[in-house]
């Protein structure tokens, strides 16, 4: 336990030294406020635009407080899992790039130790984020259109963190094979974007993949649509996090550590 809080503790300082504290939050804050507010001011926009002829006049459906959080998660889905794949995917092959890593395992520590050291803090880091993010949105949402229920953005957001968590999995372990990291990048965002596009392809199957973690996340926020797949979408979700951790920590038995 020592050592794993040696390294939580040295990923943390690094995250601050690269201002990672800053501008990740930063940049997820702008990404889910942009929905609600644009959404708002969007028929003023279009009525100052210069390209109307003169005496139109627009008239856009004013869309309910859920329907403006699942454009905000929905643009996030896209969007958001870009930033996190950016945010993740030096944080091993940095280390093995610069020698950092042969010095680390010179020492007595154990692969799983420095896997999840990482991988925790970059979880902390990306939830507390959202956490922020999406609270702000709920917020902008309930003033500028119509509310929505807590117990609704709860469980919706409770059920997205498994988004997140699945996504900085996946560049880890892409992380943990790769020595590039436009590599880590690009592999981790195709393998997320092949996850998102099961729900097109076998709608049949992916309603009980992580695939269906977008639409259950939107269903939540109106309680009048039935959501019968929760457990199963969380219990596929958490294993496929768990097979991805365990193979990162074999990869790094074999090839990692010095």
């Amino acid at each position: 336990m020592k050592r794993f809080n040696a390294l939580f503790h040295k990923e943390w300082v690094e995250a601050w030294r690269e201002k990672k504290l800053i501008w990740l939050p930063a940049v997820i804050l702008l990404v889910t406020l942009l929905q609600p507010i644009s959404l708002y001011f969007m028929p003023t926009i279009l009525e100052n635009a210069n390209n109307l002829p003169e005496g139109a006049v627009i008239e856009l459906p004013i869309p309910s407080g859920a329907e403006v959080l699942a454009g905000t998660l929905s643009q996030f889905h896209t969007i958001g899992t870009a930033i996190i794949v950016l945010a993740c995917m030096n944080v091993i092959v940095s280390e093995r790039n610069n020698g950092a890593l042969m010095q680390l395992f010179s020492r007595p520590i154990h692969t799983s130790t420095y896997i999840f050291s990482k991988w925790t803090m970059l979880v902390l880091l990306h939830l507390g984020a959202f956490t922020i993010s999406y609270g702000a949105a709920w917020y902008y949402t309930n003033t500028l259109f119509s509310d929505v229920s807590f117990s609704s953005v709860w469980k919706s957001y409770m059920m997205y963190c498994l988004w997140i968590v699945l996504v900085i999995t996946v560049t880890l372990f892409v992380g943990a094979f790769l020595r590039r990291s436009g590599g880590v990048a690009g592999i981790s965002i195709l393998i997320a974007a092949c996850i998102a596009l099961l729900s097109n392809i076998v709608p049949d199957i992916a309603i009980y993949l992580p695939s269906y973690i977008l639409n259950l996340s939107t269903e939540l926020l109106n309680p009048n649509e039935g959501n019968n797949h929760i457990g199963t979408v969380l219990a596929t979700t958490v294993a496929v996090i768990a097979l991805l951790l365990f193979t990162m920590i074999k990869q790094f038995d074999k090839s990692v550590k010095f």
